[in-house]
């Protein structure tokens, strides 16, 4: 790390892959408490920026980045991969860190979380899920598809996800990719706590998904918080209040 980074300054990482991976970093002590982002999302939004403030507050060791084709990182959307963004992970973690890591996975983020729970077991010390959407590509994406989009895949081999700044182009060579790195399919295991927080009114992931990560997941200390009338991005200042002391408990601990 380097002096410009204990200012949380925009920095790059060259991946393994050769994706410039833009990171930023609060200098801190303890472990270090590591943002996965969602789908679409990048580093900048607000519940990893209520993070690194608490971090700047409280002297955490912070650090978040934005996946390839997320924000400020490179690479484009077609080439993207469920793959690629674990190795993202994976280069973040062995490069960037050498303390023990809390991880804090927002939607997708519990996807990547869980793959690092299970590809670095030495490293985590503790997880936070919020919205957790693990398998999501086959779990939840594709039974959702509308006839249309359905067909639009089988034909042309891609189709349009609305709800974005721009309709997203979604392959099938991107599904299948992803289903080589499930990890609802074989146990998980993992010794530290647990906190998962779901909203009852997520309608992009139901909070149901949330319940069977929590079951799946061999950790006895879990926790699981529902929170009546919240959506799936949890981001009021009750939400951010509620995140922040989450991981301030384990950032401390």
């Amino acid at each position: 790390m380097t002096d410009s980074a204990n200012q949380d300054t925009q920095l790059f990482l060259t991946g393994s892959d050769g994706t410039e991976i833009a990171f930023r970093h609060v200098a801190g002590d303890g472990p270090t408490v590591v943002w996965l982002g969602g789908f679409k999302s990048d580093m900048t939004g607000s519940k990893a920026q209520a993070l690194a403030d608490a971090a700047r507050t409280d002297g955490w060791d912070f650090l978040r980045f934005d996946y390839a084709a997320h924000g400020a990182s490179s690479g484009t959307w077609e080439d993207a991969r469920v793959g690629q963004w674990r190795q993202n992970v994976l280069d973040v973690v062995d490069s960037l860190t050498t303390e023990p890591l809390v991880i804090v996975g927002s939607s997708m983020g519990g996807w990547m979380a869980s793959l690092l729970i299970r590809d670095r077991p030495d490293r985590v010390k503790a997880a936070v899920f919020i919205a957790p959407a693990p398998d999501f590509a086959t779990e939840l994406m594709l039974p959702s598809l509308s006839p249309e989009d359905r067909r639009a895949l089988e034909v042309s081999g891609f189709f349009h996800l609305r709800g974005y700044d721009y309709d997203v182009p979604m392959s099938q060579a991107f599904f299948d990719e992803a289903r080589d790195h499930l990890v609802l399919d074989k146990p998980l295991p993992f010794d530290g706590p647990v906190h998962i927080l779901h909203g009852l009114n997520d309608e992009v992931v139901p909070w149901q998904h949330g319940v069977r990560l929590a079951q799946h997941i061999s950790a006895k200390d879990v926790t699981m918080t529902l929170i009546k009338g919240g959506d799936h991005r949890l981001s009021s200042t009750a939400d951010l209040t509620r995140l922040v002391e989450t991981v301030r408990g384990l950032a401390k601990s």
